[in-house]
């Protein structure tokens, strides 16, 4: 049977714990929790391929437009490590320490979401400039609600799962995530001349409503989490400083940071650059994201299993040069036809990094840290995205749609420096526990 270790990690720094990883996590239980993967995916969509033609037909600026679609924003620098903590350190019932984020702002999600239409006719109709400010304030709080329950929802991915695991069930999550984002952009093809954006609108905020339900009904969290813990509650001061001297958590921060940066630039200006470059209608504007998150969702799971086997930084690294190579192409190419293929390059790429990058960062810091760091992991999101709205708003306005494929591809490649440095097996979390099997052997 097995026991609790312990070692101690570096002078001055609290005695951790060696807990038994979780036991594989069941298939039916991988899709009870993911399953809200897939409503936040349609989230997403709403928010990067609608929004943009929604904001552009109100008059709005490509900076407003690229401040306003991402789905992180400048509030998150705070609020995402403050919530991440929390979440650490809470436990309500069988709410547990997570799940009772999303019984409270997963709901005002839905509703902000849901009115926010209501906000657009109060300022005097679609095509009133009223609208806009109030739009704004709608989008401003259903992006804050969400980003609240979300980053804890994601970090249940450590606490229910083992690491040699979590590669494939982030992979089942993100593909789920991916399937959402295809669905609701068929759906606009479909469906967006005659139901109007509005329509959208509720839509999402319905899905968000029945996507969450299984996880946060179905689900129980691991009262003790399993593997690698400290002992104490850190102070949001002891996290800092622990941030601070950790080389490779700073390597993985600095990657996440060009990556999302990069990704955050593009994403928004996928639809207008065709629409305005390529003069394609709205609805045909929604077929470039359609390929790419078509060939992502395809391809995240199998990376996701890959990358147990393989590495994950190893697929992590290869997705990136698959997203720097496909937006260098992005500067030669000049018809949707030639296009397509680059998409669909660049899909695989989203999918290596999308199936890698968080079971990375869960190998790298202790258990009962995993959500301050989901946070900070978030809170780069946050100043990323508003930066990158900004510098490829004005890049937009000075030289057109086009001058996004060389800015993105320059930030691809500097988000390759960090990663190839980074080395999970110098974490603390490794260390820690190869110290304890040290200790275990000579006892």
């Amino acid at each position: 049977m097995a026991t609790q270790s312990q070692a101690e990690v570096a002078p001055g720094e609290a005695e951790v714990v060696v807990r038994p990883a979780a036991p594989p996590l069941p298939f039916s239980t991988t899709l009870t929790y993911t399953a809200g993967n897939f409503a936040t995916g349609t989230f997403n969509a709403f928010n990067h391929y609608f929004l943009p033609s929604f904001l552009s037909m109100l008059g709005a600026s490509p900076i407003i437009i690229n401040l306003l679609s991402n789905t992180s924003s400048a509030e998150g620098i705070v609020v995402q490590p403050l919530v991440g903590a929390w979440s650490d350190r809470s436990w309500y019932g069988w709410l547990g320490r997570r799940r009772w984020f999303i019984a409270v702002f997963a709901p005002l999600t839905i509703a902000c979401l849901a009115l926010t239409p209501v906000l657009a006719l109060l300022g005097g109709g679609l095509s009133a400039s009223g609208a806009l400010p109030l739009i704004a304030l709608g989008i401003f709080l259903f992006t804050l609600a969400h980003t609240l329950f979300y980053n804890p929802y994601s970090a249940l991915l450590a606490d229910l799962t083992p690491p040699g695991q979590r590669g494939r069930v982030n992979g089942i999550f993100h593909m789920l995530e991916a399937t959402g984002e295809v669905v609701l952009i068929i759906l606009g093809i479909l469906l967006e001349k005659r139901l109007g954006y509005g329509f959208f609108f509720v839509l999402v905020a319905a899905l968000l409503l029945f996507g969450y339900l299984p996880p946060l009904l179905g689900l129980r969290e691991p009262r003790e989490l399993p593997g690698v813990t400290a002992r104490r509650h850190y102070t949001l001061r002891e996290y800092w400083q622990g941030l601070r001297g950790d080389r490779q958590i700073q390597l993985y921060l600095a990657t996440k940071f060009f990556v999302w940066f990069g990704i955050s630039a593009i994403t928004p200006n996928i639809v207008l650059y065709a629409q305005k470059v390529l003069k394609v209608s709205v609805g045909a504007s929604l077929v470039f994201p359609l390929i790419l998150l078509l060939v992502s969702a395809l391809c995240v799971w199998p990376l996701g299993i890959i990358a147990d086997r393989l590495g994950i930084k190893t697929i992590f690294f290869v997705g990136m040069l698959l997203l720097a190579g496909a937006s260098f192409a992005g500067i030669f190419v000049h018809t949707a036809t030639l296009l397509y293929p680059v998409l669909a390059v660049a899909g695989v790429g989203y999918a290596a990094q999308t199936a890698s990058a968080y079971p990375l960062l869960t190998r790298l810091v202790f258990a009962d840290t995993v959500g301050l760091y989901t946070g900070l992991d978030g809170t780069l999101t946050s100043i990323a995205a508003p930066l990158a709205g900004i510098s490829i708003g004005t890049l937009i306005t000075l030289y057109g749609y086009s001058a996004m494929f060389p800015f993105v591809a320059v930030l691809f490649l500097l988000s390759l420096l960090p990663l190839a440095l980074l080395d999970p097996a110098r974490a603390r979390p490794a260390q820690a526990e190869h110290a304890a099997q040290v200790l275990s052997q000579g006892a």
